[in-house]
């Protein structure tokens, strides 16, 4: 298939990349072809694969369940043609997984003060 996600950096580089060629701009290189409609379902299979890690980083049953069905609706909204609302709710996922860090000081930083 395609590069495997070994750690959560791959993870955010596959979803970086996602954001930038779904639905229908995902070049044909590696496990990508020229049907776009495949390579949508192919991206999000690779994201998929990289959940086990996703779990160990997030222990929160409820979280994890949100994340999976965020995945889910932002297939959907690609599928459905709904660019803008895919991206964000892929976006929305990368936020739980991936938090600013520079948000994450700030707030401990005002604690502090």
């Amino acid at each position: 298939m395609a590069q495997r996600i070994n750690k959560l950096s791959d993870l955010s580089d596959r979803i970086g990349f996602t954001l930038l060629s779904a639905p229908d701009r995902f070049p044909a290189v590696g496990a990508f072809g020229s049907d776009q409609k495949k390579n949508l379902l192919i991206a999000f299979d690779i994201l998929q694969e990289g959940f086990p890690l996703v779990e160990k980083k997030i222990k929160d049953p409820a979280q994890l369940e949100k994340l999976q069905q965020l995945l889910k609706d932002a297939l959907l909204a690609y599928q459905q043609g709904e660019r803008k609302k895919g991206a964000h709710l892929l976006q929305d996922f990368e936020e739980i997984v991936f938090p600013n860090r520079f948000k994450e000081y700030e707030e401990r930083k005002g604690d502090n003060a």
